[in-house]
């Protein structure tokens, strides 16, 4: 327990250090996106910062998480628990506890504010599922000193906020604002309010907010002649706890290699310290070859910058070319040609990276055997706390199994792994009374693997992972049969093709499968499914945003496309991905027909909690309802997100990423 507790005290005290940047952020209000008390402003969440917390406004009691997901826009989700709701006399439902909805919201913010014009935006809360709180609005705001500092708001709504409404910010002190707001809201058409119509003085609400520290923000108010409050806390990603570079120390047995001339040896050794593993270095006439994996860094990028590094204490006589080979394991994903000229160059300090990347031949999946070669690797060893959730059951709201996870990878040969993930509960209150929506059910019986309290190998895989530029230049591969992931047994894989700098991708993938039987480790069902579907990927660049869309047969048997966008800062990635397939097909009845499975994630890297860098990284994703549509098969290796940091365009965007 002590150290669950500690595990969270690091994670709040880093979010906190990281936000300590963050200049006074614009008001949260109740409903989670930015403006007074309820109603909308014209300003947004800055670019590249997550906002949550937390409102309470009898009768809805509200979490909240919001993101400035490109410059001028922001979305982000909402639970509201309505507290004079219950289903305590209902026979099925009675163990969820007050109502609850689930909403999310976007605003964009059209024009930026002047000094003469205001800023405007457009803006839909609720856009999708039940829509209780469903509004679409038109808001402008302008700082204006006229008597006392304030930001005024009006703008118009189309739904549960309706018609004209505005209000003031009264800037009394940089760290204290009044607020005032006409809040115009249709209480007779939304849930908790039993069709009562609001008083037009229950429209007028006022309060104070303060930001004790640039990071938090903390209002409380009359709001529909209620006391109420909302906190919330800004933080921009990507930051955390300050590095400590990571650096070789020339010991004695170094200065001696050096001195009788055995550089390349040296050289490898140092690459091994700076947790550049599988490293090789040889001279090879005028080509100096290095080769290696970078296991120590979130971006390739400082990977690179290292290896280049130790050149400085080395010397190759007669090297006309530096021939850098970075690799995922031991399988060459990019090689780079650097001009002597240009690499002595940079280690005078007079070019930085980005000279090099663009002064130097860069090849994607090179025709290259690596020299480093082994049979058995030493086998990588991890073990981490992990939630897996379980939502919106009739019997309970909010179910969950913690568990420790212990996980093994062996690299075998050139381009083989074997993968294994072992789970042991710890607490587990998953159960459901819903039953499966088709027979066989593809992954509407989730909780029925999420239920077991015994250990489970949620993966056993046999992967091959290869570069095939030989065939088809650009080109990667990979395969995983075995027990892929928790709920299927199988083969599967993926062919991708990178074009140009890698920035645009495209390919094929599959998976043949088997059910597992939950109630054992290795048994398994009859139930057969496969899915197939072609592949696009597109990286922009500023701000960085991944796109995939999948076009596919899905498991269930349907068919349609699956879009995934996502935004990354500094190694932070939050998106969305939405499915659209012909579910109008008669094995699909009840919740399953006319569903679109859709649902968000985030990727969390490690290195914003520790005082090193690190590669790893943690995801959880969050889907409304588990339907048997629109479904996958996962597998152990994700061949884009393994290949893309080490691409050339990658390289060069992250090219002035640090520690």
């Amino acid at each position: 327990m002590k150290k669950h507790a500690l595990v969270v005290g690091i994670g709040l005290f880093t979010l906190v250090y990281q936000s300590l940047g963050v200049e006074n952020f614009p008001i949260t209000t109740d409903f989670g996106r930015t403006g007074l008390i309820s109603i909308p402003s014209a300003y947004t969440i800055q670019d590249g910062h997550l906002l949550f917390g937390f409102s309470r406004t009898y009768p809805y009691t509200r979490g909240f998480l919001g993101f400035g997901f490109i410059p001028r826009f922001e979305g982000g989700v909402v639970i509201t628990q309505i507290d004079n709701i219950s289903f305590k006399n209902d026979p099925i439902w009675k163990n969820y506890g007050k109502y609850k909805d689930k909403a999310f919201f976007a605003k964009f913010q059209l024009i930026p504010e002047t000094e003469t014009l205001p800023a405007l935006a457009i803006g839909y809360d609720d856009f999708h599922g039940t829509k209780l709180f469903e509004t679409k609005y038109i808001t402008a705001t302008k700082f204006v000193d006229f008597a006392v500092p304030q930001n005024i708001t009006i703008g118009y709504g189309l739904g549960k906020l309706d018609g004209v409404f505005g209000g003031t910010e009264i800037l009394l002190h940089p760290k204290v604002s009044f607020l005032a707001e006409y809040a115009p809201y249709k209480t007779e058409k939304m849930i908790g309010f039993g069709q009562k119509k609001l008083k037009n003085s229950e429209k007028i609400n006022y309060g104070i907010n303060y930001h004790p520290f640039n990071w938090l923000s903390v209002s409380g108010y009359v709001e529909r002649q209620k006391l109420g409050f909302t906190i919330s806390l800004n933080a921009p990603l990507g930051g955390g706890l300050p590095k400590i570079p990571k650096h070789f120390i020339l010991s004695e047995e170094d200065v001696k290699e050096i001195k009788e001339g055995k550089q390349e040896s040296f050289y490898a050794k140092a690459l091994e310290r700076l947790d550049l593993k599988y490293a090789k270095v040889w001279q090879d006439g005028e080509v100096l070859n290095i080769e290696y994996s970078n296991r120590g860094y979130l971006f390739e990028s400082i990977a690179l910058k290292k290896a280049l590094d130790v050149l400085r204490v080395t010397y190759f006589p007669g090297v006309k070319t530096v021939r850098i080979i970075i690799k995922e394991n031991n399988v060459p994903i990019t090689s780079i040609e650097i001009p002597g000229y240009v690499v002595n160059a940079y280690l005078n300090k007079k070019v930085e990276l980005d000279y090099i990347l663009q002064k130097s031949k860069l090849t994607i999946a090179p025709e290259y055997k690596p020299k480093y070669s082994f049979i058995f690797d030493k086998p990588e060893l991890s073990g981490n706390v992990k939630i897996r959730t379980f939502l919106n059951d009739p019997s309970g709201a909010f179910k969950y199994q913690l568990s420790y996870d212990i996980g093994i990878k062996e690299n075998l040969l050139y381009n083989f792994s074997l993968t294994s993930t072992f789970s042991i509960p710890i607490i587990n209150n998953i159960s459901t009374i819903n039953q499966p929506l088709m027979n066989p059910p593809v992954r509407s019986d989730v909780a029925d693997y999420l239920k077991q309290k015994k250990p489970r190998l949620y993966n056993l895989s046999f992967n091959y992972l290869d570069n095939i530029g030989k065939i088809l230049p650009r080109t990667f591969a990979t395969v995983s049969a075995g027990y892929n992931e928790m709920m299927f047994a199988g083969i599967g894989g993926d062919i991708l093709h990178f074009v140009g700098d890698g920035r645009l991708a495209f390919g094929v993938g599959g998976d043949y499968v088997y059910k597992r039987d939950p109630e054992s480790i290795f048994k398994l069902k009859n139930d057969k499914f496969h899915d197939y579907y072609l592949n696009f990927y597109y990286s922009f660049k500023e701000p960085e945003i991944k796109v995939n869309i999948k076009m596919a047969r899905f498991l269930a048997g349907d068919e349609g496309v699956r879009f995934q966008v996502s935004r990354v800062v500094k190694g932070f990635e939050i998106g969305f991905w939405w499915t659209k397939s012909n579910t109008n097909k008669p094995q699909f009845y009840g919740d399953n027909r006319g569903y679109s499975d859709k649902g968000i994630f985030i990727t969390i890297p490690f290195r914003v909690f520790f005082t090193r860098d690190t590669y790893q990284t943690a995801s959880y994703s969050l889907s409304p309802w588990t339907r048997d549509v629109g479904q996958l098969s996962y597998r152990p290796i994700d061949l884009y997100n393994t290949v893309r940091p080490k691409l050339p365009f990658y390289l060069l965007d992250t090219y002035d990423e640090k520690e």
